[in-house]
């Protein structure tokens, strides 16, 4: 039995200790590695009990050593018990994401007051601790299943698809094993003894089954974390490399050829459309199209400045920039691909954000996403492209969703790893996404594929955090002349 007490502690701290490292920023990590650091902290008292004090008795005849890790045991234990369902309820109300930071503090000192109040009025935890008092089985009930309650609204209320799943997979996890706790350490129990001399459990003996619950945990936290990401976390062997890629391939060059051959493509496409204006001699749109041009010129020298030489990482020069303006930007430097391919353009941009970001790199992020999402329509002549600005849990978020041919379920997995590219050609060089994956996550924030069937199309997620955001406004509903890109919030049908 001894094994299986250690497995519990063993496997509940090291899934802590992943979570912690991978994503110790996040309120919600904290708390969970919180609860799963305290929850392990029983059987670790048991092992200790059973084995440990034991053999200090029988061998170290160190009296007041051995009483001192007795003490230790009893608080340990004794932490477990009475905060546990405390911790539970706390991390069911931050994963609300609800609360600010000051709110969430008065909220766990209310819900702190009646666990101190009992435990400054039952018997002491010394010399001899007895745990299991049924008043304080009651209180443990009642912040369990409120907790079970604040999980399952979080699922119910999530308007977002998106999100709704992961929210789920949490959920159900964090309900399931709670309760199987509660009626194992709290419903099934009688009392627990830590004697002088000796441990005594009455119960129904449920208790012996909590490694089932590490079990479980465990099952989850890597099946889930690995295919979908869990808890906050996504535990990819693929990702950590992303993580590390931009530094250790020395991708700088090939970044820049990537950006040189997306903006050559403009310059031919603007080209084209000079000779044509010359031809017809209209001074005003030739000149329209060399103040285009110029743009483009500006964009590559920016980036040349931005990507240190043979280093490949990425240098940011951040300022406010006015998110819609950038995409307008390069909705505007795609128009001729849209006219010429016959793909419709929708915009929703229900927010019109101020980000501090890098604005050159930005541009570049949404040049590859947007050219992505139209080559894959372009191959099928004809289509949709719908570009949204919205707000989700105070973040800034870009969606891009095309009607292209969409992206097969074992490619879906690999769009972000270097030189991985699905296109034929010598001037691919499956570097675009990853590089938007090392931009994003230098910026704090995120973009990820959240859902894509072949012949169907793709939505694409770009996510600013909501502390890279200066300021919000109503975005102006008029339309903006230049490329007959428009700039209102929810112009439908536009085609450009």
């Amino acid at each position: 039995m001894v094994f299986f007490y250690c497995g519990i502690f063993i496997t509940l701290w090291t899934i802590a200790a992943v979570m912690l490292i991978n994503n110790r920023k996040l309120a919600y990590t904290k708390w969970v590695c919180l609860l799963l650091a305290v929850t392990g902290l029983a059987s670790f008292s048991v092992v200790i009990q059973l084995e440990v004090l034991p053999w200090m008795r029988a061998s170290l005849h160190a009296a007041d050593l051995t009483e001192a890790v007795r003490v230790f045991t009893i608080a340990a234990w004794g932490t477990e018990y009475h905060f546990v369902p405390f911790l539970f309820l706390m991390c069911a109300i931050v994963f609300t994401r609800l609360f600010s930071a000051r709110m969430l503090t008065w909220v766990g000192i209310g819900l702190f007051v009646p666990i101190a109040a009992y435990l400054a009025t039952v018997p002491p935890l010394y010399p001899e601790a007895r745990l299991g008092h049924p008043y304080f089985r009651i209180l443990a009930g009642i912040y369990v299943l409120i907790g079970v309650v604040v999980y399952w609204m979080r699922y119910w209320t999530e308007s977002n698809s998106a999100y709704k799943k992961n929210s789920l997979r949490t959920s159900i996890t964090m309900m399931l094993c709670m309760s199987f706790l509660y009626a194992t350490d709290y419903y099934g129990l009688n009392y627990f003894l830590i004697g002088k001399n000796e441990l005594v459990i009455s119960s129904n003996n449920m208790w012996q089954f909590n490694i089932i619950i590490a079990i479980v945990f465990m099952l989850f936290f890597v099946y889930y974390g690995m295919r979908y990401g869990f808890l906050g976390i996504k535990l990819r062997i693929e990702q950590q490399k992303m993580d590390y890629s931009m530094k250790n391939l020395t991708q700088g060059a090939l970044i820049l050829n990537h950006t040189l051959k997306n903006e050559v493509q403009k310059i031919n496409y603007l080209s084209s459309r000079m000779k044509s204006a010359l031809a017809q001699d209209n001074r005003d749109e030739t000149m329209h199209y060399l103040s285009s041009l110029d743009k483009v010129a500006d964009h590559i020298l920016d980036m040349m400045n931005r990507i240190k030489e043979r280093t490949g990482e990425i240098v940011l020069n951040e300022r406010n920039e006015r998110l819609t303006e950038l995409l307008d930007y390069i909705l505007r430097s795609i128009a001729p691909t849209l006219q010429e391919h016959g793909i419709e353009l929708e915009r929703n941009y229900q927010i019109d954000p101020l980000v501090y970001c890098d604005g050159a790199h930005i541009k570049e992020v949404l040049n590859n996403v947007l050219v992505n999402a139209v080559e894959a329509m372009g191959r099928m002549n004809g289509g949709k492209l719908n570009v949204s600005v919205l707000e989700i849990k105070r973040d800034v978020v870009i969606w891009v969703k095309d009607t292209g041919s969409g992206i097969s379920a074992e490619n879906a997995a690999k769009i972000f790893d270097p030189f991985f590219t699905t296109k034929k050609g010598v001037v691919n060089y499956g570097l675009g996404l990853n590089y938007c994956y090392g931009v994003l996550h230098k910026h704090g924030g995120n973009i990820r594929l959240v859902d894509t069937e072949p012949g169907k199309g793709t939505w694409m997620e770009i996510r600013f955090p909501s502390k890279r955001v200066r300021g919000k406004q109503v975005p102006d509903r008029s339309f903006a002349a230049e490329g007959g890109v428009p700039s209102g919030p929810s112009n439908k049908g536009t085609a450009c």
